[in-house]
């Protein structure tokens, strides 16, 4: 079972876009820790629209169980971050999704694949399920203040011919 534990900003960024549906091409089920929750329903509208991914069956949400390791990362990572990287070992979650490069690091040493947003639009993109990558990336500039260099756009391209 390919299963994926998500942290905030790819979360929001693919809902504010209208792709977080199109999630089931790459995997059997998402979770959502707790932490990741709690940050999304501070973010006005976003809680009526997670309760909507809820009610899909493909989304669900879940709490880590080892406090000594969240912990531990919660001296590298914020909250979320850290929790969903707990999460992904406790479920043996196979992905890791998250934009911050820390986290990713940290993830890809345990033993995850660790995937961001833009990696997954540039797929999206590839299976002919979201518009070109340089179009969602303005929108996401434009409407979250989403941050991230003309270069690191590039590099998803070139990555995305890579299967998830």
């Amino acid at each position: 079972m390919r299963i994926a534990v998500f942290d905030a900003s790819p979360l929001i960024n693919l809902t504010q876009l209208n792709l977080a549906s199109e999630l089931t091409l790459f995997f059997d089920r998402v979770y959502v820790p707790r932490a990741v929750q709690e940050e999304l329903n501070k973010k006005g509208r976003f809680r009526c629209r997670l309760n909507k991914l809820y009610s899909t069956g493909f989304f669900a949400s879940c709490m880590a169980a080892d406090a000594f390791n969240l912990r531990l990362l919660r001296d590298q990572l914020d909250r979320g971050e850290a929790e969903a990287l707990i999460q992904a070992q406790e479920r043996q979650a196979l992905f890791f999704i998250g934009d911050e490069r820390r986290a990713r690091t940290i993830a890809t040493s345990m033993g995850r694949t660790a995937v961001g947003t833009l990696r997954l639009l540039a797929r999206l993109n590839l299976e002919g399920r979201a518009r070109d990558l340089s179009g969602l990336v303005r929108i996401l500039r434009h409407d979250l203040d989403f941050r991230v260099s003309d270069e690191i756009v590039q590099r998803a391209i070139e990555l995305a011919a890579k299967p998830i």
